[in-house]
């Protein structure tokens, strides 16, 4: 699907609307990232629930930011009515569009969310807006199409998020090999208390065994020693 409406500027203009506070644009641009996350899912962009929008239930959030609506539009939405209830609603979903737009439009929401002052913020713009218009202008002149240039950073964003997925898998891993180790000498130094507690102690016991013993015998001696005495006696 063709992009000739350069959805990056409407980002630009959203961005340095200065009618809206830092959170309602960061509010409506996360909006806009749910909807076009739906939109990349190939099982859901194929689903029409995803490809459409209604205006009533987005309406607080996209009303702040104006630039909302006509990027939707320049990303393939138009406005169409259901049930009497105004809607957006996109018939042909290009995934690699999607993709381009989703990667300018989590850009957008760096640059807005409430790390930096404003002046930073817009400095930052001012850095990336170039960018932004060159990939629009890309994608509008070859069909739709994605640069080589905007491969290689989603590629490069596919692999860094990879990256930090099997960099936790791995620290993950090394944090249960650590609690399985741990475990281990535990048992381990657990038993050879045991083990020693019982070559302590058994000594002891059988110390214990034979001094009783010998009381038993020296008992029944003196018994009959005593028996013998009073058979005497009488």
């Amino acid at each position: 699907m063709s992009l000739p409406n350069a959805p990056g500027t409407h980002l630009q203009n959203l961005i340095l609307d200065d009618k809206s506070t830092s959170a309602q644009k960061l509010s409506c641009l996360k909006t806009l990232r749910i909807v076009l996350k739906n939109l990349v899912d190939p099982i859901k962009a194929s689903d029409p629930k995803y490809r459409q929008i209604k205006l009533s239930k987005v309406a607080s959030r996209f009303d702040p930011c104006p630039s909302s609506m006509e990027y939707l539009q320049a990303i393939g939405f138009a406005l169409a009515e259901e049930d009497g209830e105004d809607v957006l609603r996109i018939s042909n979903v290009n995934s690699s569009d999607m993709e381009a737009s989703l990667f300018e439009l989590n850009a957008a929401i760096d640059i807005v969310s409430p790390n930096d002052d404003l002046e930073e913020k817009k400095s930052e713009l001012d850095r990336t807006s170039s960018t932004l218009s060159a990939s629009s202008s890309v994608a509008s002149s070859t069909g739709g199409r994605m640069s080589e240039k905007q491969k290689a950073r989603m590629l490069m964003e596919k692999k860094r998020m990879e990256e930090a997925e099997e960099a936790k898998k791995a620290r993950q891993k090394t944090r249960d090999q650590i609690r399985q180790g741990v475990l281990i000498i535990i048992c381990w130094i657990a038993s050879l208390i045991l083990f020693n507690f019982w070559r302590l102690l058994l000594p002891i016991l059988v110390m214990f065994h034979h001094s009783f013993q010998l009381i038993v015998i020296c008992h029944r001696r003196e018994m009959q020693q005593y028996s013998r005495q009073v058979c005497q006696g009488k």
